[in-house]
């Protein structure tokens, strides 16, 4: 090889031989190069490079021992190079003229040949050098690996000594990991700096060598990037592990105080704590008192450790690089959970401790007061009272009792409801709450009057109920039988039978009123026990012996008349049975043989019958007349049809008359039969001197009847009864001698039959005449005195009605209504005794003055008389304006009734609304939904219409009230009535405006469910969106897609917030204005929550999609970077190869 040129005057370089030496994969390629005189040894090619060290320690020391064997191969040859300088030197001796020549090429070989060998001997150390590198390395990182071996094997430590322990290793081997760490980094200075010092002079050899140093120092650099980034992420790791492992010693340490802690609180407290006694008396229960004190100083020194333990899990918890937290936050919930535990349990024991306390205090003052009251008791039963006083005194001993007992046993009958039935801690308080029970119960039962006083009271309340209900069904069911149109019957025993029934009546009303005669006696003795029933028994007896009393002169009217009926009906009945007897014995002829003697014994047996028939159809015809009489007075309220009666009296008389007509002419048949066989003048004489003893008789009645002096018939009842009962007295002779003139009148007609002259023919007519006025006479006298009677007995009657007081009128209306019913019965029936007593006076005092032979004087009756008439007068004014006030009371108490009707419906009204409320808001949050709203919507406005119902009966009802003519109806009350009323309205204002607010209140439920339904499905839209975007960008994998997906994102579910938002306000509005400003706040706190928690997530994901975004960019200039790297790499590992270069 021959390079030539001329460079500035310079000779040129001849190469004149090369020599190659090789060793395995090392080759040196040696030129042997001359230039003028000079000779030099050049490195022509050197594989591999000689900055080359290779990538590992392997490949080191493989080079290693190639370019040793290759040294060793090129000093082989030194020698031989040594020789040749030597024959150089021969030469140069041998050739002065050229020993220059050689001696300068001698020169430049030997330093040429040492400065190869110098070369290769720094290319040797240079591989030593990089060998101590890669053993360097090799020793940093299996101190690396054996740190990653430590840290991905779980160290197991059993307490805080081996965990100390590791931290040790820990800082060990930090420790050694630096220090391999200075001594690769040392090294690979080293290493640096010597291939930095490496040169080579020739320039071509020099760039090649730069090129392997460029080579090596990458090779060194990527080895110690590599292993630094190893030792710097194991750092991190250890760093991380050992600050693990504080935190782990931390917490152990804090586990270790905790368990201590825990351990003292398990150890002291709950064993203090199991001793639940609270004594079992006041002295014991103050030692206990006394000892809780002391022990709960102690258990506040603990609560310290306890909240420093406490605490110092807050900041373990707060911290962001402390494990196992859950295992912290579980241990220190319960050791909070057991110290709170054991102050909530010494709080309830010194809660129960006090509250023993308390209950032993008020026992005790209990047991005092007690024995002071036994003491008033005793003394107080000594004493003799009635039985109400006793009662009464003996109820305010029995108050006190129990007001001082009240608290101790309420005190303790506490603790005993709460008390485990199990546990012995109430022992003490349960017996003392028995011993004060008993003691409570022994002094009650001293007590005893007031039962006693409740026992009488109730009988005799029951007993005064029972009797008013019996007696006022018997006044019902005779009230109602007698308020019936009653036939008095068309012959004797129908007539017998309702008489019959009317005495029975009459002594049922009788025992009746005898029973209520004693119950004044009962509500007296009511008001003494001061009942609060003694006011309505007081009017239902006023009521009831005002409507007995009517019964019973109903009845005894009815009974009278029906008397005299029935004694009309027998008497007629006995006469007729006398006239068909008299029928038959007329019809039977006796016989012509009798003697005379018998003849005259059968006439004077007929004649004693005939008179007798003639007195007894007398009486009836008097009976009749006197019945006819009686009649016209009785009262139409009686019900009784007497007219029918007094039409059977007319026809019973008249049929009597007619059959006593045919009787007198068979008597006179047979008188004429019969008195043929008596001689004429025996006849005649015995006509005579019974007319003579007739005219004697007639004319002894007739001075009876006209007395010297007049009787007064106007003194009183007694006088009048008297002369009734002697005119009755005579009247059977009366009758008598009735009967006698008309035998005499038929005997002198009989006589002038049979032919026989009477001289006394003047005598029987002036018979006839006297017996006229006679008997028109003492039918006058009979009517007067009847008259007189009855009219002394309707002023008796009059008086005693008048005298009774007006009741005062009663509230309840169905005594009210029975109050005025009896006032115009009675008003009735005293204007009909006004009214007939007034008309028999007139008819007294007329007849009397007339008929001045009657021997009657009428002054006094007619000053009666008068006294009536104006007395008739004074009552029906009183009687009316009473009627007027009764009638008023009615109408009042129907107004009141009908106010608490209307009441009544209000408060039931009410009652339902308030229920249906109740109802409605006793349900949770998930029944009321809106269609439950709605629901009950309808029905609030079907109570709204009930309402405005009975608002306008209200209205309609206070428009009638306030009425002119309803005042007047009202009387006095009107005021009272109108301020009821008025109440009535403004609670039905009231409670509309309660319906009203109500409903609004509902309406704004249906309002805030709607919106409320409208934001939960924004939210579970907007939560949907969320999670369908966070699944979309999961499967991005560019940019350009995460930013699509983020502004379909935003444009999509920005838009809503504000929608939401404008929601939230207005549920807000709606709570607040429906639940208040604090429930309002807690009722939209899940909302407000859940829309915030919405916000972050949406928040989140906009930050997580632009996190994506950034690092898919990162990711994509990292690829571009790698692959542009590798592509420089991959360029100038080309580059820099020797065999195969690509310029």
């Amino acid at each position: 090889m021959s390079n030539e040129g001329d460079y500035g005057g310079q000779p040129s370089t001849t190469t004149v031989s090369t020599v190659a030496v090789q060793a395995g994969d090392s080759q040196i390629i040696v030129a042997l190069l001359k230039c003028g005189i000079l000779v030099q040894l050049q490195l022509a090619e050197s594989t591999p490079n000689l900055l080359e060290i290779g990538s590992n320690q392997d490949e080191t020391k493989k080079l290693l021992r190639g370019h040793e064997v290759m040294l060793a191969k090129l000093k082989a040859h030194e020698d031989g190079v040594w020789s040749l300088l030597g024959e150089a030197d021969k030469t140069a001796e041998e050739n002065l003229d050229q020993e220059q020549v050689y001696g300068a090429m001698a020169t430049t070989l030997s330093e040429a040949w040492v400065a190869l060998i110098d070369l290769l001997e720094k290319r040797k150390a240079l591989l030593y050098l990089a060998l101590e590198f890669f053993d360097r390395a090799l020793e940093f990182a299996i101190k690396i690996d054996e740190a990653e071996d430590f840290l991905q094997n779980a160290q197991e430590f059993q307490n805080a000594d081996c965990l100390k322990e590791l931290l040790h290793k820990h800082s060990y081997m930090k420790k050694v990991l630096l220090e391999k760490s200075m001594s690769l980094l040392n090294k690979s200075q080293e290493l640096q700096d010597f291939i930095k010092d490496f040169k080579v002079d020739d320039p071509a050899i020099n760039s090649e060598a730069i090129r392997g140093a460029r080579s090596s120092c990458l090779k060194i650099e990527s080895l110690l990037e590599m292993l630094q980034d190893r030792r710097r992420q194991l750092n991190e790791q250890l760093k991380q592990q050992r600050m693990d492992l504080e935190h782990i010693l931390e917490i152990c340490h804090w586990d270790q105080q905790e368990q201590e802690v825990t351990n003292l609180l398990k150890e002291h407290a709950e064993v203090y704590l199991e001793r639940d006694q609270l004594g079992s008396s006041l002295s014991e229960n103050e030692e206990l008192l006394q000892e809780y004190q002391e022990f709960e100083l102690k258990a506040k020194e603990w609560s310290l450790y306890v909240k420093r333990l406490t605490a110092k899990a807050s900041v373990i918890l707060m911290a962001e690089d402390y494990r196992d937290k859950e295992e912290v936050l579980v241990r220190s919930q319960k050791l909070k959970a057991l110290h709170d535990e054991i102050w909530d349990l010494m709080l309830e024991r010194r809660t129960h401790l006090q509250k023993a306390n308390a209950f032993f205090s008020s026992a005790s003052k209990a047991f005092n007061v007690l024995g002071s009251i036994e003491g008033h008791l005793k003394l107080l039963n000594s004493e003799s009272f009635s039985l109400p006083e006793l009662a009464k005194r003996q109820e305010e001993l029995q108050k006190s009792i129990k007001e001082t007992a009240t608290e101790a046993l309420q005190r303790g009958q506490s603790f005993l409801n709460k008390a485990n039935p199990q546990s012995s801690q109430h022992g003490g308080i349960q017996k003392m709450t028995g011993d004060l029970q008993g003691r409570v119960s022994q002094l009650t039962s001293q007590c005893q009057a007031h039962r006693e006083l409740a026992v009488k009271k109730q009988q005799l309340i029951t007993s005064t109920e029972d009797h008013f209900d019996k007696a006022s069904s018997w006044v019902e069911k005779c009230s109602s039988v007698l308020s019936m149109n009653m036939e008095p019957g068309l012959c004797l025993s129908e007539s017998e039978d309702v008489l019959h029934k009317h005495l029975e009546w009459s002594l049922q009303t009788k025992e009746v009123v005898n029973k209520l005669e004693a119950f004044p006696e009962i509500i007296t003795e009511l008001k003494t026990f001061e009942s609060p029933e003694v006011t309505e028994f007081s009017n239902k007896s006023c009521l009831l012996n005002e409507e007995l009393n009517t019964l019973s002169r109903n009845i005894s009217s009815r009974v009278e008349i029906m008397k005299a009926y029935v004694a009309f009906l027998k008497s007629a009945k006995e006469v007729d049975e006398q006239i068909q007897n008299l029928e038959e014995f007329y019809r039977s002829k006796p016989m012509e043989e009798d003697s005379e003697e018998s003849s005259k014994s059968v006439m004077e047996i007929a004649d004693a019958k005939w008179q007798s028939l003639l007195e007894r159809f007398l009486t009836v015809q008097d009976l009749g007349h006197n019945f006819i009489s009686s009649s016209n007075m009785v009262s139409e309220s009686l019900n009784l049809n007497v007219k029918a009666a007094v039409t059977v009296v007319e026809n019973t008389r008249e049929d009597l008359r007619k059959k006593k007509v045919a009787l007198t002419e068979l008597w006179t048949t047979w008188q004429l039969h019969v008195n043929q066989l008596t001689s004429v003048k025996k006849q005649g004489r015995s006509f005579k001197e019974q007319l003579k003893k007739t005219q004697h008789d007639l004319k002894t009645v007739e001075d009876v009847l006209a007395p010297a002096s007049k009787v007064e018939l106007g003194n009183n009842l007694l006088v009048a009864t008297q002369l009734q009962d002697n005119f009755n007295q005579s009247k059977p002779q009366f009758q008598q001698i009735n009967a006698e003139v008309e035998y005499m009148v038929k005997m002198s007609e009989l006589l002038a039959l049979k032919g026989i002259p009477m001289k006394e023919n003047n005598e029987v007519a002036e018979l006839v005449h006297i017996h006229q006025r006679v008997k028109e006479r003492i039918n006058e006298y009979e009517a007067v005195l009847n008259r007189t009677v009855k009219f002394h007995q309707l002023f008796d009657e009059l008086e005693n009605l008048l005298k009774s007081e007006p009741v005062s009128a009663f509230h309840d209306i169905s005594q009210a209504k029975t109050q005025l019913s009896q006032h115009q019965g009675k008003q009735t029936h005293i204007r009909h005794l006004y009214k007939l007593a007034i008309t028999l006076g007139v008819d007294i005092t007329t007849t009397v003055q007339k008929s001045s032979a009657l021997g009657f004087s009428v002054q006094q009756l007619q000053k009666k008389l008068e006294a009536l008439e104006a007395g008739s007068i004074n009552w029906s004014t009183e009687a009316d304006k009473y009627e007027e006030n009764l009638l008023s009371n009615v109408h009042y108490c129907s107004v009141k009734e009908e106010i608490s009707e209307l009441k009544d419906s209000f408060k039931d009204l009410k009652k339902k609304f308030n229920n249906l409320k109740f109802n409605y808001m006793k349900k949770n949050d998930k029944s009321r939904n809106l269609k439950a709203v709605k629901n009950q919507i309808q029905q609030v406005d079907m109570y709204a219409e009930k309402l405005q119902m009975l608002k306008k009966k209200i209205s309609n009802f206070a428009t009638k009230v306030s009425a002119g003519t309803e005042k007047q109806l009202l009387g006095s009350n009107p005021r009272e009535i109108e301020e009821a009323v008025n109440e009535l309205q403004k609670q039905v204002v009231d409670f509309n405006k309660t319906v009203e607010e109500y409903k609004q209140n509902l309406d704004m439920a249906v309002h805030l469910q709607q919106a409320m339904e409208e934001y939960h499905f924004g939210c579970e839209e907007a939560s949907a969106t969320i999670v369908r975007v966070g699944k979309y960008s999961s499967e991005c994998k560019t940019r350009e897609a995460v930013g699509i997906l983020y502004k379909q994102f935003e444009k999509f579910v920005w838009p809503t917030v504000p929608q939401q938002e404008e929601r939230i306000n207005q549920i807000t509005e709606l709570a607040v204005r429906l639940h208040g400003p604090e429930e309002g706040k807690k009722f939209i706190e899940k909302t407000v929550t859940k829309h915030n928690e919405i916000l972050e997530s949406i928040k989140e994901l906009c930050n997580g999609l632009r996190d994506l975004e950034e690092k898919l960019q990162v990711e994509n200039i990292e690829d571009d970077k790698k692959k542009k790297k590798n592509f420089e790499y991959i360029t100038i590992s080309f580059l820099f190869r020797g065999d195969k270069p690509l310029l």
